[in-house]
């Protein structure tokens, strides 16, 4: 029997280590997985936001450029 309560859930962890592992991964070496797994949880969620936002605004130029 699973616990469902205190405690974080294995599907919303695999989320937050895919997550970290690719914005470490695109940022060019700006920000390490440990560096964002020890940054406070609204600082992280605020710049994998913003990296997000960037990516898609790259993608945008990119598109536009190809036409």
């Amino acid at each position: 029997m699973a616990l469902t309560f205190f405690g974080l859930t294995q599907e919303y962890k695999l989320e937050t280590h895919k997550v970290m592992l690719m914005v470490a991964h695109y940022s060019k070496g700006a920000f390490s997985v440990i560096d964002l797994y020890n940054m406070p949880v609204y600082l992280r969620n605020f710049y994998i936001r913003e990296f997000g936002n960037l990516k898609q605004k790259e993608a945008d130029q990119i598109k536009r450029a190809s036409r």
